[in-house]
Order: C-alpha cells, then structure tokens, then sequence
C-alpha cells in the first residue's frame, strides 16, 4: 500500500514537471514571436532618420542575444529621445515644406492670371499646408504644383509650345510628356494581394462615397428599432489627448499599483511612475506603454520562478515524505527482527526450564528455579510490551505527520491548479468581444480535426469579415468600431449551437468550425448569421447605419490539413468580397 502512495505522488510529480515545461515552451514561443515581431517592425521603419536607424540596428543586435536585459534597459530610452528629435525634425521639415510652397503660390499669384488659375492656386495653397507633414504625399503636391506652374507659363506665353517645367522633367518618367501624364502602374494580379490588404484593395476600387450612406445591399425588413440605445454609436467624436489624459495617467498608475513586482524591478517601476506624473503626452505615451510591457512579462517571469520555487520545495517535500516512509518500514522490519529474536530467547528459556524440572530431585530447589525462570520470563514479556507500544506509537506519530504533510500539499496544489486554469483561460479570451482568440482557435481546431480523422464525417470551417470596417473606424471612431465588433460578436455566437465553435480570428475577421454539418446546412447557417448581422439595427445620431458581413466557406476534404482548408475558405471570402460584400461564397 505504501509503495502504490508513493508512485501515485512519483506520476504526480513527474506530471507537474511536464506541465512546467509546456508553459516553458509556450512563453518562449511567445517571446520569441515578439522579437520576431520587434525585428522586423525595425527593419520597416528603417529609412526615415539615420540617428533611429542606428538605434534600430542595435536593437536588432541585442533581440538576437539572449542575456539582453541590461543592454535593452539602456537602450529604450535612448531610442526614445532619437524617436522624439526625429519627430521634431520631421515635424520642422513638414512646416519648411508647407511655407516653401506657399511662397511659390504667392510668387505664381503676382502675375496676371484668369480668376480660375488663382483660385486653383489658392485651394493648392491649402491642401499642401494640410498635407505637407505626410510624406508619402510630397510627390503628388510637387506633379500637381508643376501642372499648375507650366499653366500659369502657357497663359503668360501662348505663342510658345508647351514645355514641361523642371518639377515635371524631374518627376516625369522617361518619354513622358505634360500631355501624356504620369504612366501607369502595372497591373498587380489579384491572387498576390495579401489578405490583410483585401479589404482595401476592394475599397479602392469602389466610388469614394461613403459605403454606410450606400449600402452594398438593402437590409433585411423585419429588423428591431433603429432608436435601441444598445446599438447607437458614440455620438460625439473621440476625445482629444488632453481630455482623456488624466483618466489615461490615473488608470496606468492604479495598473502599476496592481502589480506585484520583484524588488529587482522595483526601481524601475517606480522611475515610470515618474514618468507618467509628469508631462505624459502623445509621443511619450508609447514608450512608456512599452516599458510597462516590459514589467508585465517581468511579472509573469516572476511568476514563472514562483512556480519553479513550489515544484522545487514540493520535490523537497516528497523526497522527506518517502524518507519517512522508509523510517516507518525500517522501523516495522527492526520491530520484527525483535520479536523473531524475543521468540528464539523465550524458546531458549522454556527449554532450560523443562530441563531442569525433568532433572529436580529436590522440590524446594525446584520451587526456587521455577520461581526464578518465571520472573525472567515475565520481566521479559513486560520489556518486549513496551518496545512494542513504543514501536506503534513512533510509526502512528510519523503517519499522522505524513498524512498532515499530504493533504497540504493536496491543498496547494489544488490552489495552483485552480490559478493555472484561471490564468489559461484567460490567454485564450479575446478581451474586446469575450470571444476565443487565436490561440483558443488553434488548439480547438486542432483537436477537431483529429476527431475528424478519427471518425470521419463532416467539418466545416467558416471565415466571416465585417465589410468596409475602415470606413466605420475613420467615420465614427475607434469606440464606435469597437463597439460594432462587441455586438456582431454576440449576435454571432447566441445563434450559433453548442457545438460550434466561433473565435476572433484578428481585427474584424472571425472564424467558425462547424462540426457534423454538411456543406448545405452550413450554408444555411452562415446565410442567417450574415443576415442577423445586417439586421442589427446601428444607428448615429437617429440616422440608420448599415453594417455587413462576407463570408468564406470550405469543407474538409480528406487528405486535406487545416491551413489547406483556411486558405480555401479564405479565398471565398476575397471572392466575397469582389462580388460586391454582404455575401457568401462556397469554396
């Protein structure tokens, strides 16, 4: 019984070690998505300021080594002050720019033009003061704005031919003429646009009317009140820096008061505090969004030691409690090798006494040997009883103290188990819409489609995308998208059955398994979802909004694998999208 005990505590033990090195795994999965991620987001912004680039090349070169925290440490915020000088200049370079051209249209406006021209060089004057601090723009103000001067010199001097301007000559491409205009793009096909890149692609190639004022499609009659507040969106714009910033500071202290930190990040934690007291703006908010990132996985990387600490004083534990076991049987085999050898003198003793009454020829002598052996016996009966009670008592008290030791380690580890659970569901929830995230995503789809392989069937995968989400960002605001995503998630999943599973693929994509569905039914439920979606009644300020969905549908199909059957149901949803939005298509 005993050993059974201790290889139940050995699989436990060996179990808590596994589940140990899965987290590991996971975590430096994890950082090592992020360091990919900060890589090549380094290698983007590459181009736009020699100091940030060379910042950014040693970022680069400390995300590559591993004992990188007292290198990074320094570097942060060296490359926040290269970030901010950087924006200072451009910001300084956008002005220059923007008074260089109006300078140039003052010029231009001195001579004697008709109203139209003047009139054409005035609204440029002020389309390049707004544009000229983006300089992807830069470009196309400098091609209009030697359009407009080549006009204004045809006008003064008609008898002349036309001749492109220096501007023009510079920006033309070779053989290219004023008449002719800039050349065309070649034509990108459309099966190497990326999917991140679909919806706007389709956006650009419709009108530039608002899509919320012209619905790709009507929407269903049978539909609730516009006027439902739970569907209206904000109807003032978002707030400006300066209305939200002390709401903004106040939730990023209370955030770091939360967190209960190492002593070795303490000082660190509080030169942020700092930080946020003082002059938070725009440009400092990032960064110091990033350092509190950088104390959160400190966080969690304390809590990993933590765990590490308790599987440690629990092996610690274990180790004393089977040396305790092994006292206790120790104990019981000395207890035995006693009594066996308490029998062999008792024996011994017996024999002597039988032989000494088989040769007494005097009964009082033999009263007094009788009387003698007697008392030795007894005496000794009485020693063995009490070593024997002494035995049972010290293996009763070391069982108690076992018994006590177990059912605490049963209770923290019932504790840790619970805190490891909360902690797993809450990486795989999607805090905006309380949806799975991807990750929920990946480990359910893949313990659907090995029950797929198992025992056949039908399994349907879904990729369902709000149209012309954009549009409802910069129409509205970001809250208001937000909110639109919270109810399209829950108008998706109360329709959806329990055994379906539905998750937030990223931004406003969602994906949907469909277990023992054939491909008809799951038209038919995909059809009500989009519809439902369609239905709900948003509105902005009383005015009906319309918001839509397309959809890409696929089956499984053997000897297909999951990313096969994404990319197909992916596809669908592009096509989807180029037959007009608010529609299903069936891989």
């Amino acid at each position: 019984m005993e050993r059974a005990d201790v290889e139940r505590w050995k699989s436990k033990y060996l179990e808590s070690l596994e589940n140990l090195e899965r987290l590991e795994s996971r975590w430096e999965n994890r950082l090592d998505l992020v360091r990919r991620g900060l890589v090549r987001s380094s290698l983007a912004a590459e181009g736009n300021d020699v100091a940030v680039d060379a910042c950014l090349v040693e970022l680069r070169d400390i995300l590559r080594r591993d004992d990188s925290d007292a290198d990074l440490a320094k570097l942060i915020p060296r490359l926040e002050r290269t970030v901010l000088d950087s924006e200072q200049r451009r910001e300084l370079r956008a002005r220059q720019v923007a008074d260089a051209f109006a300078e140039l249209c003052r010029l231009l406006q001195t001579l004697e033009l008709p109203r139209e021209q003047r009139k054409a060089l005035k609204g440029f004057a002020k389309r390049a003061q707004a544009a000229a601090g983006q300089p992807g723009e830069l470009p196309a103000l400098l091609g209009e704005f030697s359009r407009l001067q080549q006009q204004a010199l045809s006008q003064l001097h008609p008898e002349q031919p036309a001749r492109p301007g220096f501007l023009q000559r510079l920006l033309g491409s070779r053989g290219e003429t004023a008449e002719d205009g800039p050349a065309p793009l070649p034509a990108q096909p459309v099966e190497s646009i990326p999917p991140p890149a679909r919806e706007e692609a389709a956006e650009l190639s419709e009108p530039a009317s608002s899509a919320l004022d012209h619905p790709p499609s009507p929407a269903p009659e049978a539909s609730p009140a516009p006027a439902d507040p739970a569907y209206a969106l904000p109807p003032a714009p978002e707030p400006g820096y300066s209305a939200i910033a002390p709401h903004l500071e106040a939730t990023l202290l209370r955030l770091l008061d939360d967190l209960a930190l190492p002593d070795s990040h303490k000082p660190q934690a509080e030169h942020l505090r700092q930080r946020i007291q003082g002059s938070l703006n725009w440009y400092e908010l990032v960064p110091v969004l990033d350092d509190l990132s950088v104390l959160v996985l400190a966080l969690n990387h304390s809590g990993q030691s933590e765990f590490q600490l308790y599987l440690r004083r629990l092996n610690e534990r274990l180790a004393a409690f089977q040396s305790g076991l092994q006292d206790v049987h120790e104990q019981r085999q000395d207890g035995q090798t006693q009594e066996r050898a308490f029998g062999e003198v008792l024996r011994g003793q017996v024999n002597d006494l039988q032989s000494e009454v088989q040769d007494a020829t005097n009964l009082d002598s033999l009263k007094l040997s009788l009387d003698s052996r007697l008392e030795g016996l007894l005496a000794s009966l009485a020693e063995q009883q009490t070593q024997r009670e002494t035995r049972e008592q010290e293996a009763s008290d070391q069982l108690s103290a076992l018994t006590e030791r177990v059912a605490g380690m049963e209770r923290e580890a019932k504790q840790y188990r619970g805190h490891l659970e909360e902690q797993r569901l809450k990486a795989l929830c999607d805090p905006l819409t309380g949806l799975p995230n991807r990750a929920a995503w990946s480990e359910r789809l893949d313990l659907e489609v090995a029950r797929w392989q198992r025992h056949g069937g039908d399994l349907l995968m879904a990729v369902l995308d709000v149209d012309l989400f954009k549009r409802i960002n910069d129409g509205y605001g970001h809250l208001a998208g937000d909110k639109v995503l919270k109810i399209i998630a829950n108008e998706l999943q109360r329709r959806l059955r329990k055994t379906d599973f539905i998750a937030r693929f990223g931004g406003e994509e969602f994906v949907v398994l469909l277990g023992a569905t054939p491909l008809a039914g799951g038209v038919t439920l995909i059809e009500q979802l989009r519809a439902a979606v369609a239905a709900c009644p948003f509105h902005f300020k009383g005015e009906r909004v319309v918001v839509t969905l397309s959809a890409g549908l696929a089956a499984f199909a053997p000897g297909e694998d999951a990313d096969t059957v994404f990319e197909r149901a992916d596809q669908a949803l592009y096509r989807a999208k180029r037959a007009g939005r608010d529609r299903l298509d069936v891989a």
